[in-house]
């Protein structure tokens, strides 16, 4: 799982944002049935600050969240 991890964009790891993409857009599909894609889209962005909400709510800090001004810059073993 660390190797999937390692490949980067600015400094958050890219596994992590497909999966949840694609997470998201399967709950979208599948579990919401939405069809259209502005519905899609919109649910994707409210995914993303689902995940931020819920990583704040359990003292996570993220990259994400440094950026977004949110919580402190998260400690990596690299």
């Amino acid at each position: 799982m660390d190797s999937l991890r390692k490949p980067k964009i600015f400094n958050m790891s890219i596994f992590d944002w497909v999966t949840a993409l694609i997470g998201g857009y399967l709950l979208a599909i599948y579990f919401f049935e939405f069809k259209d894609s502005k519905s899609i889209i919109i649910f994707e962005i409210i995914f993303i600050i689902f995940g931020i909400m819920i990583h704040k709510l359990f003292g996570i800090d993220t990259m994400l969240g440094y950026y977004l001004g949110i919580n402190k810059k998260p400690l990596r073993n690299e």
